[in-house]
């Protein structure tokens, strides 16, 4: 899968199923590309539990982006309640940290689950 923002294309793992969207980036010491989640519309809520890198959290809604929460931290070993990282949207992606300190609500996402050349919309 691909995802193209501002002209950047990212190569992208896609998630769909409940099973999957628990385990995340738990226990993941990398993100090549991005980790894309397809929701259903409405408001979501996100956290990083086990995670060992800092993520930048994209909520997209038709194709645009609708909220960004931007390097998130890794939470401390021990932490007992962990930050909530929520917005409206179908689509979810997370990045590794700084990805998207240039984009803005509004901007254009474009999700392939082919190639830009030959295009499946998730």
């Amino acid at each position: 899968m691909s995802v193209i923002i501002n002209n950047k294309q990212f190569q992208a793992e896609y998630l769909s199923k409940p099973e999957e969207f628990a385990k995340g980036m738990m226990g993941r010491d990398n993100l090549d590309g991005c980790m894309v989640f397809r929701m259903g519309k409405g408001h979501h809520s996100f956290w990083m539990k086990n995670c060992k890198i800092p993520l930048d959290i994209v909520f997209v809604l038709n194709n645009r982006i609708s909220r960004i929460h931007q390097n998130c931290p890794i939470p401390e070993p021990h932490q007992m309640t962990l930050p909530r990282y929520t917005g409206l949207g179908d689509h979810v992606i997370e990045f590794p940290g700084g990805t998207a300190s240039d984009w803005k609500v509004g901007d254009r996402v474009n999700m392939y689950l082919g190639t830009p050349m030959n295009p499946v919309r998730p």
